[in-house]
């Protein structure tokens, strides 16, 4: 078992906000990167459905721990409030397992 935890964050913005929304994302994003436990993050858009924006972050902390320790910090606290007028439908989490990674290109 992996000391990381990986997951997918799914944020279907309206469409009016969706500016809003990314700048706000980027900025949480921008701070929670300095967190010790932080180890990645990528922020995408999904191709089909520009509106969403989707997140994939490892940390080196449990689920329950992410949960309970980062998601409360004082500099996602007004995000946090906010996202409800932000998104269309609820933000949606997937937790994963780190099996493997691969973080650059293997040399052939």
């Amino acid at each position: 078992m992996s000391d990381q935890v990986a997951f997918i964050v799914y944020l279907p913005a309206k469409p009016e906000r969706f500016a809003e929304m990314k700048e706000r994302l980027l900025d949480v994003v921008h701070q929670m990167s300095a967190e010790p436990d932080f180890v990645n993050t990528w922020v995408h858009q999904l191709q089909d459905d520009p509106n969403t924006l989707v997140l994939y972050e490892t940390w080196t902390c449990s689920k329950d721990d992410f949960i309970t320790r980062h998601l409360s910090k004082p500099y996602r606290q007004a995000y946090e409030l906010l996202l409800p007028q932000l998104l269309v439908s609820e933000r949606r989490i997937e937790f994963l397992d780190v099996i493997k990674s691969y973080p650059v290109r293997r040399g052939g």
